[in-house]
Protein backbone atom coordinates (compact mmCIF):
# COMPACT_ATOMS: atom_id res chain seq x y z
CA UNK A 1 0.00 0.00 0.00
CA UNK A 2 1.02 3.10 -1.39
CA UNK A 3 2.12 6.18 1.95
CA UNK A 4 -0.31 8.73 2.63
CA UNK A 5 0.99 12.49 1.40
CA UNK A 6 1.50 12.77 5.11
CA UNK A 7 4.39 10.56 5.43
CA UNK A 8 5.70 10.17 1.55
CA UNK A 9 8.92 11.84 2.32
CA UNK A 10 9.32 12.80 -1.24
CA UNK A 11 5.73 14.59 -0.82
CA UNK A 12 6.93 16.17 2.63
CA UNK A 13 9.70 17.73 1.01
CA UNK A 14 7.94 19.11 -2.09
CA UNK A 15 6.05 20.73 0.83
CA UNK A 16 8.75 22.11 3.32
CA UNK A 17 10.62 23.75 -0.05
CA UNK A 18 6.93 25.34 -0.87
CA UNK A 19 6.54 26.65 2.82
CA UNK A 20 10.36 27.61 2.60
CA UNK A 21 10.36 29.61 -0.48
CA UNK A 22 6.54 31.18 0.45
CA UNK A 23 8.32 32.23 3.97
CA UNK A 24 10.95 34.10 2.22
CA UNK A 25 8.44 36.09 -0.46
CA UNK A 26 6.72 37.05 2.34
CA UNK A 27 9.70 38.62 4.17
CA UNK A 28 12.46 41.06 3.44
CA UNK A 29 14.96 39.10 5.37
CA UNK A 30 17.07 36.19 5.13
CA UNK A 31 16.13 32.68 5.95
CA UNK A 32 16.78 32.73 9.42
CA UNK A 33 13.09 32.75 10.40
CA UNK A 34 12.17 31.75 13.45
CA UNK A 35 8.50 30.59 14.53
CA UNK A 36 6.52 32.23 16.94
CA UNK A 37 5.06 30.07 19.73
CA UNK A 38 1.61 32.47 19.43
CA UNK A 39 -0.59 33.33 16.17
CA UNK A 40 0.02 36.98 15.42
CA UNK A 41 -2.08 38.87 12.74
CA UNK A 42 0.66 40.27 10.10
CA UNK A 43 -0.21 43.53 11.04
CA UNK A 44 0.08 43.28 14.56
CA UNK A 45 0.10 46.22 17.09
CA UNK A 46 3.77 46.98 18.54
CA UNK A 47 1.88 47.27 22.17
CA UNK A 48 0.87 43.92 21.75
CA UNK A 49 4.17 42.49 21.25
CA UNK A 50 5.49 44.36 24.65
CA UNK A 51 2.95 41.91 26.39
CA UNK A 52 5.09 39.48 26.53
CA UNK A 53 8.59 40.42 25.37
CA UNK A 54 8.56 43.78 28.68
CA UNK A 55 12.22 43.42 29.03
CA UNK A 56 13.27 44.39 25.67
CA UNK A 57 11.35 47.69 26.66
CA UNK A 58 13.49 47.94 30.39
CA UNK A 59 16.40 48.94 31.52
CA UNK A 60 17.98 52.19 32.35
CA UNK A 61 18.85 52.88 28.68
CA UNK A 62 16.25 51.96 25.96
CA UNK A 63 16.81 51.80 22.17
CA UNK A 64 14.66 54.83 20.67
CA UNK A 65 13.55 52.36 17.91
CA UNK A 66 11.18 50.11 20.84
CA UNK A 67 9.03 53.41 21.16
CA UNK A 68 9.10 53.78 17.32
CA UNK A 69 7.13 50.19 17.43
CA UNK A 70 8.41 46.65 17.22
CA UNK A 71 7.66 46.27 13.24
CA UNK A 72 10.58 48.93 12.17
CA UNK A 73 12.99 46.22 12.53
CA UNK A 74 11.25 42.79 12.49
CA UNK A 75 8.90 41.42 9.57
CA UNK A 76 5.80 39.35 10.75
CA UNK A 77 5.02 36.44 8.17
CA UNK A 78 1.92 34.16 8.44
CA UNK A 79 2.25 30.84 6.65
CA UNK A 80 -0.02 27.87 6.65
CA UNK A 81 -1.89 28.53 10.31
CA UNK A 82 2.04 29.73 12.02
CA UNK A 83 3.11 33.09 12.46
CA UNK A 84 7.05 33.67 11.60
CA UNK A 85 9.53 36.47 12.73
CA UNK A 86 12.64 37.78 10.94
CA UNK A 87 14.42 41.43 10.66
CA UNK A 88 13.21 43.54 8.07
CA UNK A 89 16.83 43.72 6.29
CA UNK A 90 20.30 41.76 7.05
CA UNK A 91 21.63 41.54 10.21
CA UNK A 92 24.40 43.66 9.19
CA UNK A 93 22.47 46.21 7.63
CA UNK A 94 19.31 46.97 9.80
CA UNK A 95 21.34 49.15 11.90
CA UNK A 96 22.28 51.62 8.99
CA UNK A 97 18.74 51.83 8.05
CA UNK A 98 18.84 54.30 10.92
CA UNK A 99 22.24 55.18 11.58
CA UNK A 100 24.16 56.27 8.65
CA UNK A 101 27.57 54.44 8.34
CA UNK A 102 30.23 57.13 8.35
CA UNK A 103 32.50 58.05 5.22
CA UNK A 104 35.19 58.66 7.48
CA UNK A 105 38.09 56.53 6.25
CA UNK A 106 39.77 55.19 9.92
CA UNK A 107 36.40 52.61 10.79
CA UNK A 108 35.93 50.03 13.87
CA UNK A 109 35.73 46.83 12.22
CA UNK A 110 32.64 46.01 13.59
CA UNK A 111 30.92 49.45 12.67
CA UNK A 112 32.15 48.69 9.38
CA UNK A 113 30.72 45.74 8.78
CA UNK A 114 27.40 46.42 10.53
CA UNK A 115 28.12 44.29 13.62
CA UNK A 116 26.58 46.84 15.97
CA UNK A 117 25.23 44.32 18.56
CA UNK A 118 28.89 42.84 19.56
CA UNK A 119 28.65 45.65 21.52
CA UNK A 120 24.89 47.19 22.11
CA UNK A 121 21.91 45.46 22.62
CA UNK A 122 19.02 46.51 19.89
CA UNK A 123 16.74 46.78 22.67
CA UNK A 124 17.62 47.44 26.18
CA UNK A 125 20.84 47.86 29.03
CA UNK A 126 21.74 49.28 31.72
CA UNK A 127 24.88 50.67 29.94
CA UNK A 128 24.81 53.97 28.33
CA UNK A 129 24.41 54.05 24.53
CA UNK A 130 22.64 50.16 25.25
CA UNK A 131 26.48 48.78 25.41
CA UNK A 132 26.35 45.09 26.80
CA UNK A 133 28.64 46.58 29.83
CA UNK A 134 30.32 49.56 30.58
CA UNK A 135 32.30 51.28 27.61
CA UNK A 136 35.63 50.05 29.08
CA UNK A 137 35.03 46.27 29.69
CA UNK A 138 33.67 46.66 26.40
CA UNK A 139 36.49 47.38 24.59
CA UNK A 140 38.35 45.05 26.73
CA UNK A 141 36.31 42.47 25.95
CA UNK A 142 37.58 41.95 22.44
CA UNK A 143 40.81 43.31 22.78
CA UNK A 144 42.54 41.85 25.90
CA UNK A 145 43.11 38.07 25.06
CA UNK A 146 43.70 36.94 28.45
CA UNK A 147 39.54 38.21 28.97
CA UNK A 148 38.21 36.09 25.98
CA UNK A 149 36.63 32.42 26.06
CA UNK A 150 37.67 30.92 23.21
CA UNK A 151 36.61 27.80 21.14
CA UNK A 152 38.66 26.17 19.21
CA UNK A 153 36.45 23.46 18.03
CA UNK A 154 33.53 25.70 17.03
CA UNK A 155 35.95 28.34 15.91
CA UNK A 156 34.47 31.04 18.36
CA UNK A 157 34.68 33.61 21.16
CA UNK A 158 32.78 34.33 23.47
CA UNK A 159 32.45 37.53 25.29
CA UNK A 160 32.01 38.33 28.87
CA UNK A 161 28.02 39.39 28.47
CA UNK A 162 27.20 36.04 26.09
CA UNK A 163 27.81 37.33 22.63
CA UNK A 164 29.59 34.68 20.22
CA UNK A 165 31.72 35.53 17.55
CA UNK A 166 33.00 33.57 14.65
CA UNK A 167 36.28 33.26 13.78
CA UNK A 168 35.84 34.06 10.66
CA UNK A 169 34.59 37.80 12.24
CA UNK A 170 37.71 38.25 13.75
CA UNK A 171 40.32 39.47 10.38
CA UNK A 172 42.53 41.78 11.45
CA UNK A 173 41.44 41.69 15.08
CA UNK A 174 43.93 43.71 17.27
CA UNK A 175 45.36 42.70 20.93
CA UNK A 176 46.72 44.53 23.61
CA UNK A 177 49.55 43.50 25.29
CA UNK A 178 48.59 44.70 28.77
CA UNK A 179 50.23 43.30 32.14
CA UNK A 180 48.30 40.95 34.54
CA UNK A 181 46.99 43.87 35.83
CA UNK A 182 44.86 44.82 32.49
CA UNK A 183 45.83 48.36 33.31
CA UNK A 184 48.82 49.40 31.91
CA UNK A 185 51.37 48.70 28.88
CA UNK A 186 49.38 50.54 26.28
CA UNK A 187 50.50 52.69 23.90
CA UNK A 188 53.71 52.22 25.19
CA UNK A 189 55.21 49.97 28.73
CA UNK A 190 53.73 51.32 31.55
CA UNK A 191 51.16 53.57 30.02
CA UNK A 192 47.76 53.36 31.90
CA UNK A 193 44.80 52.07 29.79
CA UNK A 194 42.21 52.60 32.99
CA UNK A 195 42.33 54.50 35.89
CA UNK A 196 43.05 57.71 37.39
CA UNK A 197 44.68 60.35 35.15
CA UNK A 198 47.68 61.29 36.97
CA UNK A 199 49.42 63.27 33.96
CA UNK A 200 46.09 65.90 34.52
CA UNK A 201 45.53 65.80 38.29
CA UNK A 202 42.71 64.24 40.63
CA UNK A 203 39.94 66.39 38.86
CA UNK A 204 40.53 65.21 35.66
CA UNK A 205 38.52 61.78 33.97
CA UNK A 206 39.76 58.72 34.52
CA UNK A 207 41.40 57.45 32.19
CA UNK A 208 39.97 54.85 29.46
CA UNK A 209 40.24 53.58 25.72
CA UNK A 210 37.77 56.13 24.89
CA UNK A 211 39.90 58.76 26.44
CA UNK A 212 42.26 57.99 22.60
CA UNK A 213 40.00 56.01 20.52
CA UNK A 214 36.11 56.83 19.26
CA UNK A 215 35.04 53.44 19.22
CA UNK A 216 33.31 54.00 15.63
CA UNK A 217 34.94 56.10 13.45
CA UNK A 218 37.87 58.47 12.78
CA UNK A 219 39.06 61.12 10.08
CA UNK A 220 42.57 59.93 11.24
CA UNK A 221 44.62 56.71 12.09
CA UNK A 222 44.22 54.06 14.89
CA UNK A 223 40.57 55.75 15.75
CA UNK A 224 42.23 58.71 17.09
CA UNK A 225 38.96 61.44 18.17
CA UNK A 226 38.26 63.50 15.58
CA UNK A 227 39.11 66.85 17.76
CA UNK A 228 43.01 66.09 17.19
CA UNK A 229 44.97 66.26 14.08
CA UNK A 230 47.28 63.48 15.01
CA UNK A 231 49.08 61.64 17.72
CA UNK A 232 50.93 63.81 18.71
CA UNK A 233 48.22 65.94 19.69
CA UNK A 234 46.82 63.35 21.08
CA UNK A 235 49.51 62.96 23.31
CA UNK A 236 50.03 66.44 24.24
CA UNK A 237 46.54 66.59 25.28
CA UNK A 238 47.47 64.96 28.68
CA UNK A 239 51.88 65.66 28.65
CA UNK A 240 52.47 69.19 28.14
CA UNK A 241 56.04 68.98 28.73
CA UNK A 242 58.27 67.06 26.09
CA UNK A 243 57.20 63.38 25.72
CA UNK A 244 59.97 60.74 26.36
Amino acid sequence: MPLSAARDPFKVLIRFSMVFVMLLSASAARADLHQHPVLLPAKVDAAKCLECHKDKATGKYVHTAVSMGCTVCHTVANVKGATYITLSSRPNQLCFTCHALSTDPDLHLPYKEGNCIFCHSPHSSDFPAQLYASPQDVCMACHVRGLMKVNRTAKTLTLSWGTIIPFKEMNDWSYLNLDKTHKLNHPVEGHPVSGPNVALGKDAPPITCITCHDPHHSPGANLIPPKYKNATALCLSCHNGPLP
